[in-house]
C-alpha cells in the first residue's frame, strides 16, 4: 500500500463512527498491529454492507474474510 493510499484509508477510517460513539481509527488502534488490516477491511466492508458498526459484527466479517482468504469457504 502506497504512502498516500494509507493517508487517504486513514482519513477515511477516521470519519467514521462506530455505534458505541467510537471513531473507526480508534477502534483500529486499540487492536494488535497484525489484525489491523483485517479489521480496516472488515469495517469497510460492513459499512458497505449497511451493517451495524459494532464489534459483533466488525469480528463476524473479519472472520468470514479470513476464511475466505485461507480457502475454507
Amino acid at each position: 500500500m502506497s504512502f498516500w493510499q494509507k493517508i487517504w484509508l486513514q482519513r477515511k477510517l477516521k470519519g467514521i463512527t462506530l455505534s458505541n460513539g467510537q471513531s473507526a481509527k480508534e477502534y483500529m488502534m486499540g487492536l494488535p498491529e497484525q489484525y489491523r488490516k483485517l479489521a480496516t477491511e472488515s469495517i469497510l466492508e460492513c459499512q458497505q454492507l449497511s451493517y451495524p458498526l459494532n464489534n459483533m459484527e466488525i469480528t463476524c466479517k473479519a472472520r468470514e474474510l479470513s476464511r475466505k482468504r485461507l480457502g475454507i469457504i
